[in-house]
């Protein structure tokens, strides 16, 4: 019994030392966590601040307006993020030449189809709930729509980002009620590589199509 109780209490010892060792590691993975969950909700609401702005002045002026939303896609996602995973597998055989310009041809389409939906955002808010980390270099932002009458209300929003080479937080997905633009966006586009015998370049023909190029 003596023995048994000896043996407790250096276990006991030893987890403690192994406590006061890791303790620190442990902290500061903590609040490494915290400040990336932080910075990530202020990501979120600077470019919720700018897309109020932009909506107002896409209003009056759409080309200014295109001119904004350029800007704040720049500035707060990853094209080329979400250029690749709208078009894999496809991506990993696309030369270097064709994603350069798939990608800057994306970037186009989506600043189009967002300017063309000005006037249907003009009461629209968003109310962020909550951030959390999706391993070590991934944070999901959750919201909720705030559109008072409107079929939208309350209705779930997320912002997926992810920390860049640079250290950098960029958004490189948003999901509404649930659904993935990257995902839905992924599955148009891969259909349209199917019809066209696996040819990346069939979504550059299309996209060009799309913004009568």
């Amino acid at each position: 019994m003596h023995f048994l109780y000896k043996m407790n209490k250096l276990l006991f010892i030893k987890y403690l030392f192994l406590f006061f060792i890791l303790f620190p590691f442990i902290s500061f993975a903590t609040n490494d966590s915290s400040k990336i969950q932080n910075r990530a909700i202020d990501h979120v609401s600077s470019m919720m601040v700018e897309v109020h702005h932009l909506l107002e002045v896409g209003k009056n002026s759409p080309e200014e307006g295109r001119l904004l939303l350029k800007n704040l896609l720049n500035s707060y996602f990853d094209p080329i993020i979400i250029a690749k995973y709208s078009s894999m597998p496809a991506w990993r055989k696309a030369s270097q030449k064709e994603r350069e310009e798939f990608t800057d041809l994306f970037k186009e389409y989506l600043i189009d189809l967002a300017s063309r939906r000005f006037h249907e955002f003009d009461s629209v808010k968003y109310h962020i709930l909550i951030s959390e980390m999706r391993g070590k270099k991934m944070v999901l932002v959750d919201g909720v729509i705030q559109a008072p009458g409107n079929k939208r209300d309350n209705t779930p929003v997320a912002w997926r980002l992810s920390i860049n080479k640079d250290g950098e937080l960029k958004i490189i997905d948003l999901e509404i009620a649930k659904i993935s633009m990257v995902i839905a966006q992924n599955e148009e586009f891969t259909s349209i590589i199917r019809q066209n015998k696996g040819r990346f370049s069939s979504l550059i023909d299309v996209l060009k199509k799309e913004l009568n190029r």
